[in-house]
């Protein structure tokens, strides 16, 4: 299901804005992808794609609600601050659900956790998350912030109820690319 937004000038759908890429190895590790598109539009689109893809996965309601609002406000502020490209990374672990929005721009290395999170309005987005923090774009330039949502949902079965041996979950861990 695409939603549609309306302007003056044409029609533009959640497609335009946000695309998925195929998974993919990325500051999360193997993580759902997409490729979002500097308009602050976007943030919008990818809150509706994060809610949409986390109530196919059965993550409960204030969850869902939760981890829409970080991912625009992640969307939002790294459309205003951040350089293109800009991407979208969702992983779910034991327990946890990993969110991550990478831009090309570098972190200012220099500047703490707290003062970054007031620069770039994500004081909302913080106070939602069990962690938030800055990390580097492996293999390239460019700066993820990623946070951790607490899931209270149990692990699927098909993860919990694997005999030893037969196959590892996949972890939010980076991945090395």
């Amino acid at each position: 299901m695409t939603t549609t937004q309306y302007t003056s000038q044409h029609t533009v759908e959640d497609d335009d804005l946000v695309w998925a890429l195929p998974p993919m190895c990325g500051v999360l590790g193997a993580a759902y992808t997409w490729h979002v598109r500097p308009d602050l539009r976007s943030a919008a689109a990818a809150a509706r794609t994060v809610r949409r893809l986390l109530a196919l996965w059965r993550v409960e309601d204030a969850t869902c609600g939760a981890a829409a609002v970080v991912a625009e406000e992640l969307v939002g502020s790294a459309v205003r601050h951040g350089a293109p490209p800009l991407t979208l990374e969702l992983a779910r672990g034991q327990g946890v659900i990993a969110l991550a929005v990478r831009s090309a721009s570098p972190a200012d290395e220099r500047a703490d956790l707290a003062e970054y999170i007031a620069q770039h309005g994500l004081t909302l987005a913080d106070a939602l998350v069990e962690d938030l923090f800055l990390a580097p774009v492996p293999g390239e330039d460019g700066t993820a912030v990623v946070v951790h949502l607490k899931d209270a949902a149990p692990t699927p079965p098909s993860m919990a109820q694997r005999p030893a041996g037969a196959g590892v979950p996949v972890t939010a861990e980076p991945c090395g690319v």
